[in-house]
């Protein structure tokens, strides 16, 4: 097979509101702990080419993989459904739109950022390499449901006995020499270890990314968030309340991972080599929404106990009511990297319920999944929707949502997935895909 990856440099030159906690405190960062970094991965089997691109921010509204998706297309030939967009996550790079709207003032930084994913493709397409791809797992016990119910109510705590998921997927491509080029790594779990320490990095998975660099000479290491929407680090948990964590502890968490990831790195029992069959398919998912009371935004709009930004969200939504939809559309994808590896692809922050609901669809499969593809919202399935707590009801405001999602998730999530995954079936079966346009691109 072909393939190609690239990576640049995507940390701000100006100072700006950090997102994720520090979004809704209108404060800029500091300084700069370590730096944010675009990346992109082409695949190519000879028939289909697919190109996958990781971004060192907390996430993007859709707006933003669209252009990216138009101008891959003109520049590349890639097709619309074979460019895979997602964020790392980390709520220590800069405010973006779709979360941190109260506070984001970055059009200069969107076009710097804009520029720098761009060049990455580009340079990409300069870079190619024929070799081999192997995948497989490791399991390891590094995070933790923050979902507890105390008193019938769920609240924000460590939950041992929470459903989560343990497992990290990883892909190993190879040149003709044998040499490492690109490891890709799928884990789901928050990337919040600083909270709101006012310095740039990129968490933990910028730190595994890191150390895997340094260890394989030459390599390039992606890093795509998994179903983590209820889910944080294990190292973070103290007793009843999650704790901030210094930089030093977070590489600590991250060493502890990449040693086992280095280890199955030559292990050819936990990663396999496959034969490449590629195929995408990208679709939306129109979720319902029950709209909030206009007096309780107006409520919102005026409590001076919520963060400024959410305020200002509250107050938008209640002058704009009217004309806001009563659904949300969730974009979604599957791509078929092998007969037996897949990856299922979709915006907002799901849950690992979520995920864990789509598996049976994908049985006898290795399934890497690739959440926070934008800012949608967080992403429960129809039970933790109906426990409440955060991620069903309590952050739909700050997500500028005009109300929670109704039940019926799970089964639009099914249809929409299974429909996928007969296309692509059908698509790799045709040995053809608009994921094939040939363009201008060197490889």
């Amino acid at each position: 097979m072909k393939f190609a990856v690239a990576k640049d440099l995507i940390t701000p030159d100006k100072a700006m509101p950090l997102g994720g906690y520090s979004s809704y405190h209108g404060n800029t960062f500091r300084g700069i702990h370590d730096d944010l970094f675009v990346k992109a991965l082409l695949l190519d089997d000879g028939k289909v080419r697919l190109l996958f691109v990781a971004v060192d921010l907390v996430f993007y509204d859709y707006r933003l993989t669209l252009i990216v998706r138009q101008y891959a297309k003109e520049r590349c030939g890639i097709a619309e459904d074979a460019l895979f967009l997602t964020y790392t996550h980390t709520h220590s790079g800069p405010a973006t739109p779709g979360y941190g709207d109260p506070e984001y003032d970055g059009t200069a930084y969107e076009q710097f950022l804009l520029d720098r994913i761009r060049s990455c493709i580009d340079r990409a397409m300069l870079n190619p390499s024929v070799g081999t791809i192997a995948s497989g797992f490791i399991e390891g016990d590094w995070n933790i449901n923050r979902r507890k119910k105390e008193n019938g109510i769920v609240q924000l705590a460590p939950n041992p006995d929470g459903a989560k998921d343990d497992r990290l997927h990883v892909l190993k491509l190879c040149d003709e020499e044998g040499r490492i080029r690109c490891i890709v790594i799928n884990y789901a779990c928050h990337p919040v270890t600083v909270r709101d320490t006012p310095l740039v990095s990129g968490d933990f998975p910028g730190r595994i990314c890191q150390l895997l660099e340094a260890a394989c000479y030459g390599a390039t290491v992606l890093f795509f968030q998994g179903a983590g929407g209820n889910l944080r680090p294990k190292a973070t948990a103290r007793g009843s309340r999650f704790a901030t964590l210094t930089h030093a502890e977070i590489d600590e968490m991250a060493t502890a991972i990449v040693e086992r990831i280095k280890t199955a790195l030559w292990s050819e029992k936990t990663l396999r080599r496959f034969e490449p069959s590629l195929a995408a398919v990208q679709f939306e998912i129109p979720l319902a929404l029950e709209p909030l009371p206009k007096e309780t935004l107006a409520a919102a709009a005026d409590d001076e106990q919520l963060f400024i930004g959410t305020r200002r969200l509250a107050r938008r939504l209640f002058e704009q009511y009217e004309q806001l939809p009563d659904e949300k559309l969730l974009p979604g994808g599957v791509a078929r990297l092998g007969e037996a590896v897949y990856v299922a692809y979709m915006g907002g922050e799901p849950c690992c319920e979520v995920k864990r609901n789509l598996e049976p669809l994908f049985a006898g499969k290795q399934l890497l999944f690739f959440g926070y593809a934008d800012a949608t919202a967080y992403i429960p399935d129809d039970q933790l929707n109906e426990e409440g707590g955060y991620e069903a009801s309590g952050s739909t405001l700050e997500y500028g949502l005009k109300g929670p999602f109704k039940s019926g998730i799970d089964r639009s999530m099914e249809t929409a997935f299974r429909n996928a995954l007969s296309a692509a079936h059908m698509k790799a079966d045709a040995g053809s895909s608009r994921g094939g346009g040939e363009g201008n691109g060197t490889l």
